[in-house]
């Protein structure tokens, strides 16, 4: 998907908000960009960004018009600014949806956008926060979860247990 500059502009968690945001604090932001371990800094500017949170709002139609808060969102889990196991309470609050659609989009979030750099957000968020998602964080998948140390297929980012046929 080959999005607009506008519209990745306004989808980006990089360039969401600018300096002329009311109430944006662009200093403070790009001192914690400048903090970020690489991989970090291209997910917030990668173009596949903003398309994954095109895409997602196109799955869930009361987040239609609400691309940027999701992009703020992502963008405030990446940089430590929110919790990633609040993650689900910040999407219900801001884009006022039900509790159980910001647990699926914050499932979804993790499991497909977040998968590759994992580590570093976790690493980041125990520095600010001091302790690591719990139970209450988004976990990749609704499913049982797998025995530790078990490896199994994925799909598309969906786990398939294949102990239970």
């Amino acid at each position: 998907m080959s999005l607009q500059l506008n519209e990745h502009l306004s989808l980006s968690p990089y360039f969401v908000d600018n300096s002329k945001t009311p109430g944006f604090n662009w200093e403070r932001f790009q001192d914690k960009i400048d903090a970020l371990p690489e991989i970090l800094y291209n997910l917030l500017t990668d173009e596949k960004t903003s398309d994954f949170i095109k895409v997602l709002t196109q799955k869930y139609p009361q987040l239609s018009v609400q691309g940027p808060d999701v992009a703020r969102i992502i963008r405030d889990v990446v940089i430590a600014d929110i919790y990633i196991g609040d993650m689900p309470t910040e999407i219900s609050k801001r884009l006022e949806i039900d509790q159980n659609t910001a647990m699926e989009i914050a499932r979804t979030v993790v499991s497909q956008l977040f998968a590759p750099v994992i580590e570093d957000i976790k690493k980041l968020q125990l520095q600010k926060f001091g302790k690591l998602p719990g139970a209450n964080a988004p976990q990749p998948s609704s499913a049982p979860r797998p025995v530790p140390g078990a490896d199994l297929p994925e799909s598309g980012g969906n786990i398939i247990d294949l102990r239970n046929p």
